[in-house]
């Protein structure tokens, strides 16, 4: 990426205070404007305590040794993996309030605000509704829009969809490609969703053992699958596809890498048998 970026972690190291072993160790990581970052990694790799140290919540909110510098420019959002536990209004709109009112905004601009993000997560109509008799992926998308308010610059999401079933999972990663599409912000989302990530993201980081092992856009990411699959990460179904279909000489590799989704290895596919006829010829 190019430009300055928004958020730089340096050298960061962190030790929970109770913890025998460091929870991140030695993590350099930038984000830049407009990218979306994917996060993942096996359990306990570290995934929810790098997302606590972008957004600050590490060291300031838990004891332990810190090290390291932490370089950031403008307001961040985030988005934990269970919305409830960020509930506390008793209605949709006063959940979006709360922290509107907090930091002194006028009246009017709260209930203006409000309405815009509502229409911006596609819950127009919800303003007077119980956040918590919501479907599960409207109680996330709820969670969304009030990391949206204030109109931040990063919005970090801690496994969003991990707790939805399969149509609220789409609907949360639907809104994000969204935000991707239309709104100047930054995304980082940690997820066991590879399949999604691999169509969404700009580039996906694998954490193993609180250290940042890859770092790479999205198509290379995916053609290391050898070390993906030493980490337990599963690789998306047309990639594991497309791989068999080279090992049996069904097509060649291509040279921009592995396929993304079915559509870009069926157009793959129709080249590698046009070619074919053609050798024969």
């Amino acid at each position: 990426m190019t430009g300055q970026p928004l958020l730089r972690l340096e050298n960061v190291r962190w030790q929970y205070e109770d913890s025998a072993k460091h929870a991140l160790s030695d993590i350099n990581l930038s984000l830049y404007p407009g990218e979306v970052v994917g996060i993942v990694g096996p359990s306990a790799a570290g995934k929810t305590t790098l997302l606590l140290a972008l957004a600050g919540l590490v060291p300031r909110n838990y004891s332990g040794q810190f090290s390291g510098e932490r370089r950031v420019t403008g307001e961040l959002g985030i988005v934990f993996q269970d919305p409830e536990t960020q509930f506390i209004g008793l209605t949709v709109e006063e959940e979006i309030a709360f922290s509107l009112e907090n930091s002194g905004q006028a009246d009017e601009e709260i209930e203006q605000r409000i309405g815009e993000v509502l229409k911006l997560v596609g819950l127009e109509g919800f303003a007077l509704r119980s956040p918590f008799e919501l479907s599960g992926g409207e109680k996330q998308r709820v969670a969304i829009a009030s990391a949206l308010a204030h109109q931040p610059r990063i919005l970090l999401l801690d496994e969003p969809t991990s707790e939805l079933d399969p149509k609220g999972a789409r609907e949360v990663f639907q809104l994000l490609s969204q935000l991707k599409r239309e709104q100047e912000i930054t995304i980082v989302v940690s997820s066991h969703a590879t399949e999604e990530l691999a169509q969404f993201c700009d580039r996906i980081l694998l954490l193993a053992d609180g250290r940042i092992e890859l770092d790479l856009p999205v198509r290379p990411f995916f053609g290391k699958v050898e070390e993906l699959e030493k980490h337990g990460i599963l690789v998306p179904d047309v990639i594991q596809v497309y791989l068999q279909m080279c090992r049996t000489g069904v097509i060649t590799a291509n040279k921009y890498g592995v396929p993304l989704h079915v559509d870009e290895l069926a157009e793959w596919y129709r080249e590698a048998r046009i070619s074919g006829r053609r050798d024969e010829t």
